[in-house]
């Protein structure tokens, strides 16, 4: 199977990074590989780079082949897709393929979730971002700022929220929903700790870095499934934070009161796919911007980067 006749696909994140080796002419995927987190405004550039390397060597392993340079490369990665990220990273891949194409991870999600390739995208994972693309080709973002002054919707912000919302039960600033409250006890066993107080020195011990916390966003979702109205509150604003940003994007491409047919929407990303209450009420906000949405679940956004490399291909 000659390199020329091969392309590759990465999605990455800031869970996980996703590598996915195909053939060129149909698309059919040979190998899959599979490493650490990439976004390197998040883990570091270095750690990024061993992520995609490794996630590469696992894709070729996998197909039984040692890693060569391929026809095209689409790399799709949060937090590294600006006009300087690309001059380093080229220093990065320069022997994997003589074609870059370098996108937002959202992209990927388009790209994978829209019947045209057109639309907008909202991931809400560890972290969070939309992006829409018009027909022209026209790109747009909003959010992607990162989990110090954004990440709205994401997993890594409702379980601030929601540890947030222990302290303040905790203290008595805030009316449990019941005693003992649920929401509590879940923190509580999450951190190893008999009782709420003892969280912070748990939390301030330096093992619960950013993906860690974000793990604990579940806790919130199943409190406000099993009607624990605050942390219901915390999700649907979330959820209204994401259809603002999805508003903005649609402002940046002029299809405010202008977009005469239903508008794409691809979600993606584990906390946003997982949790109804979240993508309910972005969905519910969005339409009361005045848009009528078409929406698709995004399971594997790697999709989308093999389709983006097949189609520079064959262009």
């Amino acid at each position: 199977m000659p390199g020329e006749s091969l392309i590759l696909g990465v999605d990455g994140g800031g869970t996980s990074t996703v590598a996915w080796l195909a053939r060129g002419p149909d698309g059919f995927v040979v190998g899959k590989g599979e490493a650490g987190p990439s976004n390197a405004k998040a883990v570091g550039v270095e750690a990024a780079r061993r992520a995609l390397e490794e996630a590469r060597a696992r894709a070729f392993g996998a197909a039984g082949l040692e890693p060569r340079r391929v026809a095209v490369v689409c790399l799709g990665l949060a937090g590294f897709d600006r006009p300087e990220d690309r001059a380093l990273l080229g220093e990065w891949v320069d022997d994997w393929s003589n074609r870059l194409v370098l996108v937002n991870d959202a992209e990927l999600v388009i790209a994978a979730g829209t019947r045209e390739g057109w639309g907008v995208a909202v991931i809400a994972g560890t972290g969070s971002i939309c992006v829409g693309r018009a027909r022209d080709g026209r790109v747009a973002r909003a959010g992607g700022w990162g989990h110090l002054i954004g990440d709205e919707g994401s997993a890594y912000r409702v379980a601030l929220e929601g540890l947030r919302l222990v302290a303040q039960r905790c203290d008595g600033r805030e009316v449990p929903v019941a005693d003992p409250d649920p929401l509590t006890v879940a923190a509580c066993a999450a951190f190893e700790v008999d009782r709420a107080e003892a969280i912070i020195s748990r939390i301030y011990d330096g093992t619960w870095d950013r993906t860690r916390l974000a793990g604990l966003a579940p806790l919130v979702a199943e409190a406000a499934e099993s009607g624990d109205d605050a942390a219901l509150d915390l999700i649907q604003n979330e959820g209204e934070a994401l259809a603002q940003m999805v508003g903005a994007v649609c402002e940046k491409l002029g299809w405010l009161e202008v977009l005469d047919e239903p508008l794409p929407l691809a979600l993606a990303g584990g906390f946003l796919v997982r949790t109804p209450a979240l993508q309910e009420a972005l969905i519910e906000t969005v339409e009361e911007i005045g848009f009528r949405v078409v929406r698709s679940i995004v399971e594997e956004p790697v999709v989308g980067a093999v389709a983006l490399a097949r189609q520079a291909l064959i262009a």
